[in-house]
């Protein structure tokens, strides 16, 4: 479980860091709506993650303590690593940080430490609503596979 969740979490901090990199490359470093594209790759690399620990251990089938754990570490690796490379960057990069002050409204109280924070609290929060709900749904699908096939579990007997 975490050998999958630490390469998928490496996975989900590159993909984050690219796109940030991007962004600021061309100038758009500050725009908010971008945040949808980190959501779907989040998104995506927890439900790859799940969809492994589901296909490796195929006895966690049904188990959603363990799909959520799965979600939960991938997100977790990959958003602290994030947090990190941020509040680096704008330490290091202060006319960035008063951009992003004076287009957030936070002013002087946005500090790289209180941005970390908030890209913290925001990718916990995706991780553990996403995990839940992609766990539900690969196990459905799982189940229907199953089905199709004539095998039956024991607990839905």
């Amino acid at each position: 479980m975490k050998t999958i969740a630490f390469r998928y979490g490496l996975i989900f901090f590159s993909g984050l860091m690219a796109i940030f990199l991007i962004s600021y490359v061309l100038g758009q470093g500050a725009n908010y709506n971008l945040r949808y594209l980190n959501g779907v790759l989040h998104i995506g690399i927890l439900y790859v993650a799940i969809n492994r620990l589901r296909a490796k251990q195929p006895e966690t089938h049904q188990n959603y303590v363990s799909g959520v754990a799965q979600g939960m570490y991938t997100g977790g690796i990959g958003t602290i690593l994030f947090m990190a490379f941020i509040v680096l960057f704008l330490s290091l990069n202060p006319d960035f940080l008063a951009s992003i002050q004076e287009a957030t409204g936070f002013g002087d109280r946005l500090t790289p430490i209180m941005a970390g924070a908030l890209i913290f609290m925001e990718g916990v929060g995706v991780s553990l609503i996403a995990s839940y709900l992609l766990t539900r749904v690969i196990d459905n699908r799982i189940e229907k596979s199953q089905k199709e096939a004539g095998m039956t579990y024991a607990s839905r007997e």
